[in-house]
């Protein structure tokens, strides 16, 4: 942010909310929404590939609303479809608060793709220590009447908890009316003078903060650039090529010196 302060033609205007028609009467040419999206409060995620349909909706929560500061009172359930590290954090903070936290996943460890960035175990054993409740391998299928049911992912054994909430961090939704809104009428496009309107970042895809940023320097390098079928970044493609440094011959296994010449090595080409 303070970068951009420091541009002569950049304008920066924080807590802005803009609509549809705003934008279109701002007069700029080229729209970039970065509008970023919001977890799903209807337990859809990698285990569930459609809503939860036993939900008590008065106490369902989200880890937006944990953020937001939104009054939980607890036992609170943590039910973790996201596999990353939202999960685990949610759990901390709410435990943290002094409230009494179960941690759920369908995996068999917390925050489990977290295996591939080495934090698991930290992870994992933090939540231990403070006294987070771990249930592995266990999917919510349900909570009603104050009351969480829970399914094993191997054997579809239920087992029935009394939480007085849950938060679920199962996937996130793009933050993308406003795209819609304004792609939605391209004559009222035009008459703006609009050439395009792009969305960026989680409000095109929800995906990890690097993705996020990815989005919006991609689309910064290749601003007003035409679009071709060619491989946007360089590719390295191994092959093999002579030895570069030395033209002498090249020992047998004998240790003979009479090679057949240049050696061949394995070599990377950017293209």
């Amino acid at each position: 942010m303070s970068q951009l302060h420091q541009l002569p033609d950049v304008s920066v205007f924080l807590a802005s909310m803009m609509t549809s028609e705003d934008i279109l009467e701002a007069e700029f040419d080229r729209i970039v929404l970065a509008t970023g999206s919001r977890w799903r409060r209807d337990g859809v995620g990698r285990w569930h590939r459609n809503a939860i349909h036993q939900l008590q909706a008065d106490r369902i929560f989200t880890p937006d609303d944990v953020m937001d500061g939104v009054t939980i009172d607890g036992p609170v359930l943590v039910f973790d479809d996201d596999h990353y590290y939202m999960g685990g954090v949610i759990a901390e903070k709410l435990r943290d608060q002094g409230l009494d936290v179960a941690l759920a996943t369908p995996a068999p460890l917390v925050s489990a793709w977290t295996v591939n960035t080495l934090e698991q175990t930290r992870i994992q054993a933090r939540l231990l220590r403070k006294g987070v409740k771990i249930l592995t391998s266990r999917a919510l299928i349900g909570f009603t009447d104050d009351i969480a049911t829970l399914a094993c992912t191997f054997t579809g054994e239920e087992s029935r908890c009394a939480f007085n909430a849950v938060v679920l961090a199962t996937s996130r939704s793009a933050n993308d009316q406003l795209c819609s809104e304004l792609t939605g009428d391209a004559e009222r496009l035009a008459r703006a003078n609009i050439k395009s309107v792009t969305a960026i970042g989680d409000g095109l895809a929800p995906g990890t903060i690097a993705q996020a940023v990815f989005g919006g320097h991609r689309y910064g390098r290749e601003f007003e650039k035409p679009v071709t079928d060619d491989v946007p970044f360089n590719r390295e493609i191994s092959e093999l090529g002579p030895w570069p440094w030395s033209d002498e011959p090249v020992l047998n296994r004998d240790g003979d010196g009479d090679g057949d010449g240049l050696m061949k090595v394995l070599v990377s080409v950017k293209r």
